[in-house]
């Protein structure tokens, strides 16, 4: 399909019906795709095989060309290590927000439940019960008369808090 198209600018029309521009960062023969920098300089990975029509909009830089040529295997393993690299962070980004879901919970609770971690950082799931900072305990239905302390006597400046922000979220379970 595309012969030396890296740094060069084409739009492509998929079978989807959207149309897709921008630069070519690089090709993978192997896994068939087309990996493209677009102009609001998201990376895309584009099937070959989702693409209808493709035109060249404009042709790599007679300085863009040299630079390949002489570095184009460099380019190529640099271009998959960050590419790795960026999918090993998504799945573990994707994998920490797994933990963070309570099937259990009811909407309303997973709500208060995100609203807490954004504020805290240290929330967990106990059941369906919510600690936070190991000193709160808030519990169905997640109301503000539903949060204490768990060693009666300390935190009473981080309860309030809590209570604050579980007030906050409006709505019923």
């Amino acid at each position: 399909l595309l012969e030396n198209p890296i740094s060069s600018q084409w739009e492509f029309t998929l079978k989807n019906g959207e149309t897709v521009k921008g630069e070519i960062y690089c090709t993978d023969p192997v896994a068939d795709l087309v990996v493209l920098q677009d102009p609001l300089n998201d990376i895309r990975m584009i099937s070959v095989s989702s693409i209808q029509e493709s035109r060249q909009v404009n042709e790599a830089s007679a300085g863009a060309k040299q630079k390949l040529t002489s570095s184009s295997s460099n380019n190529v393993v640099h271009a998959k290590k960050a590419l790795e690299e960026r999918e090993k962070r998504a799945i573990r980004l994707a994998q920490d927000s797994f933990k963070h879901l309570n099937p259990k919970a009811t909407p309303k609770g997973q709500i208060v439940f995100d609203r807490l971690l954004k504020a805290c950082k240290d929330v967990s799931w106990k059941g369906e019960s919510i600690i936070v900072l190991d000193s709160i305990q808030v519990d169905p239905p997640y109301e503000q008369a539903n949060c204490k302390l768990l060693k009666p006597g300390s935190g009473q400046g981080s309860l309030d808090r809590v209570q604050k922000i579980v007030s906050s979220v409006g709505g019923s379970s």
